[in-house]
Parts: structure tokens; sequence; C-alpha cells
């Protein structure tokens, strides 16, 4: 009897420390990496920066596949589609910045020739 109480506690520990070991599904990290493509999408990514954001969308599909077997490195292919979709955010919104500075800059080029107009007519 005694052996077998004791057979089963080193079975039922065996199991536990099989499951211990098991890495779980980082799910904190995928769902930033999920949030952080859908906050470069918004941004202006489709636009601006496709070959990042798909890079991320890419990696974020591959995390969520290794997240059955390999909880490790689903995290780590979180965290970079994660970087990557920061990445891309980051490229469209400085790609937004840059139309609208040369807009600006024709803007500005267009009032100093209608100045420039106004005061030759001036002076005639």
């Amino acid at each position: 009897m005694k052996s077998r109480s004791a057979t089963a506690a080193a079975l039922v520990a065996a199991m536990l420390g099989g499951c211990a070991g098991t890495p779980e599904r980082p799910v904190a990290e995928l769902a930033r990496a999920e949030t952080s493509i859908d906050q470069a999408a918004q941004a202006g990514a489709p636009q601006y920066a496709a070959a990042d954001l798909n890079r991320a969308r890419e990696k974020l599909q591959q995390a969520n596949d290794a997240a059955r077997k390999d909880g490790d490195r689903a995290r780590h292919l979180a965290l970079e589609a994660t970087a990557d979709a920061e990445v891309a955010a980051a490229k469209a919104q400085q790609a937004k910045a840059e139309e609208a500075a040369a807009e600006l800059a024709r803007s500005v080029e267009t009032l100093r020739r209608e100045s420039a107009r106004g005061s030759t007519s001036e002076t005639r």
C-alpha cells in the first residue's frame, strides 16, 4: 500500500513538474503587438511603411502559431512584432510631417510671390 501511495505521489509530482516547465502563452505581449499593429495602421503605415507593417503582421502570426508549443519563442516574436509596428508608425508619422512641411513651404513661397507682385504693382 505504501509503495502505491509513493508511486502515485511521484507520478503526480512528475506531472506537475512537467507542466511547470512549459512556458505560458505570452498573452500580454501578443495583445501589445496586436495593439501596436492597429495603431500603426491608423497612423498611415499601410501607405507610408507597408513593408514594416507587413513584417509586424507576419511576426505576430508566427508568434500566435508558436504560442501553442513554445511560449518563449512566441514572446520573442511578439516583441519583435511590436517593435516593427512601432517603426512602421514612426515612419508614417515622419512621412506625414514631411508632407505637411512641404505643403507649408509651398504656401510660404506662394505668399512671397504674391507679396512681391503686390510690391511691384504699388511702385508703378
